[in-house]
């Protein structure tokens, strides 16, 4: 359950969604004008669209830690278990944020009825909710109605909520919070969980984390200092190779938050992936895991090929690359195919199987060599390539006899010669538009472990004036030159891209250009396309462009 709540301290107020990250909680206080410390309080003006919730925390001043920790425990419960927080709420008069937070460990404690019409069905439901787990063999065999009424005997006052009846069952309450060390709660599926302690104090912290987090986990624990302190992995969900270079062993703690935030932005599948690929590569050292997690994108492994015959006859019967016929088998000379095909290729046969790597990189080059004896082909200077593409603008504004703009209810167009005046306000939109943890641009979305992977090192969108016209720009930075396949493959990414990825998003942003409003798409043009500057017949070129084999 998310919520959009307003924040209020002295005459400043914010809207903000709960549960937020702590970026986003840091954005609060700077808004309100408030220090983001373990004792920052805002006082809650309203909850929009959440009627039991408005009725729960409205006009209270309550610490913004503890809001968001609450929120994030509600966020977790379903209908039910939401309902039966509510209720017990209202039935034990909790208010505080402490008395709240307990509350939200301990609703397995109370029982809500809020349906009479089949005590059979309520009793098996109370039941269930009272052991927490039962196999469906017992639950259909429990006599629902009689476990209710007897319930009911244990249970002389019960007490009528807005949201139903509600009992206390024979679970013991736990007092899980003690109103300043938050106790641990996994909201999301973090890489690394660390204990720390001090003074018969402890905190959880979920990696990767803010700075913020680690100074108020500290403030928490009267420490001034992570050397007052003691600090453990408490657990984590790193495939054990990894684990062994970058948690076991480990006494750096930022570093160790380094990579949880590698693991982080690669997601489970991909962090399994590098654990394949870090065997493959015989990494095992910290520090060549992080080379090898930033360009793990250009390499290609083929499990359990170890001969140059295996590597033909995959490539021939298994790839799906060729038309294969097994009538021909004791025609082809698979191994000799295979040999041509690696002589042209930067690969090696490893004890995990047959490793081929499309990159490019200095210091990747240093780790193969050393560690399983691949040499890279000559490297390259960076290059650049422009792939350009018309725009098209619209405004909803229209400017009477006087010069004044008043709005309308229609798309008027923005023509080439307006637009074009309009470069440095339309630019500063894309840039703004791009996201800051786009390490390679929009090639972050490209997931295809090839050649273009490996040669494209990254891309941006911007715009250029171009013989008087305004045109959108794909600025390519280039590890190696693209052959006609390559280019055709990034030219259908940057066009996914313009018509419903970042080009989707950036259309709706309103840019105010000379007080009028516009919106511009990479996309919406009617005669659409993507060019390079020879394709555009542009002669003077910022840039050296060269095919492969050309």
């Amino acid at each position: 359950m998310r919520a959009m709540i307003q924040c209020m301290h002295e005459n400043n107020y914010q809207n903000l969604t709960y549960p937020s990250k702590e970026k986003e909680l840091q954005i609060l206080c700077d808004s309100l004008g408030v220090a983001n410390t373990t004792k920052t309080e805002i006082k809650i003006g309203s909850v929009h669209n959440n009627e039991r919730l408005s009725t729960l925390l409205s006009d209270k001043t309550v610490n913004l830690d503890e809001l968001n920790f609450l929120m994030k425990r509600l966020d977790s419960f379903d209908q039910k278990e939401l309902a039966t927080f509510y209720a017990a709420a209202y039935a034990e008069k909790a208010e505080t944020m402490t008395e709240l937070i307990n509350l939200s460990f301990n609703t397995h404690c109370y029982s809500l009825v809020a349906d009479f019409s089949d005590l059979n069905a309520v009793g098996r439901q109370i039941y269930l909710t009272e052991q927490m787990a039962v196999s469906t063999e017992e639950l259909e065999s429990l006599d629902g109605r009689k476990y209710f009424e007897s319930m009911i005997a244990e249970n002389p006052n019960p007490v009528i909520t807005p949201y139903g009846v509600v009992y206390r069952n024979s679970n013991e309450i736990v007092q899980t919070y003690d109103g300043r060390n938050f106790p641990y709660y996994q909201y999301e599926n973090t890489p690394i969980t660390l204990l720390l302690s001090a003074q018969n104090r402890s905190e959880y912290l979920y990696l990767p984390m803010e700075q913020s987090e680690m100074n108020k986990a500290l403030e928490r624990l009267g420490a001034k200092s992570l050397e007052e302190i003691h600090w453990q992995v408490e657990e984590h969900n790193i495939p054990d190779n990894l684990a062994d270079m970058a948690v076991k062993d480990q006494s750096d703690l930022y570093a160790l938050n380094q990579f949880a935030e590698i693991f982080k932005e690669m997601g489970q599948r991909e962090v399994i992936s590098l654990s394949e690929l870090a065997a493959f590569v015989k990494i095992t050292k910290g520090e060549e895991l992080k080379t090898l997690a930033g360009c793990m994108y250009e390499f290609e492994s083929f499990p359990d090929i170890h001969t140059l015959e295996q590597y033909g006859r995959y490539m021939i019967c298994e790839s799906g690359r060729f038309e294969y016929d097994k009538n021909l088998e004791d025609y082809i000379d698979f191994k000799s195919y295979g040999q041509d095909k690696i002589s042209r290729e930067t690969g090696a046969f490893t004890s995990k199987g047959y490793l081929l790597y499309h990159g490019y990189d200095l210091e990747m080059q240093g780790i193969l060599n050393k560690n399983i004896g691949l040499k890279i082909k000559e490297l390259h200077e960076p290059q650049e390539l422009k792939l350009y593409m018309p725009l098209r603008a619209v405004t909803y504004q229209d400017e009477n006899d006087y010069g004044d703009l008043y709005q309308v209810d229609y798309e008027i167009d923005v023509y080439s010669e307006e637009l074009s005046s309009y470069e440095d306000e339309i630019r500063t939109a894309i840039i703004n538009h791009r996201l800051d943890d786009e390490k390679r641009g929009m090639m972050d979305y490209y997931d295809q472990p090839d050649t273009v992977n490996a040669k494209v090192q990254k891309y941006l969108f911007d715009v250029e004036v171009i013989d008087g016209e305004l045109m959108g720009v794909a600025v390519l930075t280039l590890n190696a030159p693209l052959n006609q396949g390559e280019l055709i493959k990034i030219k259908e990414a940057i066009e996914g891209q313009c018509s419903d990825g970042f080009g989707e998003g950036l259309e709706q942003r309103e840019i105010k250009c000379n007080g009028k409003e516009v919106y511009v798409s990479l996309w919406n043009s009617h005669d659409w396309s993507l060019k390079t500057a020879e394709e555009m017949g542009i002669t003077e070129q910022k840039y050296e462009m060269k095919f492969e084999g050309m």
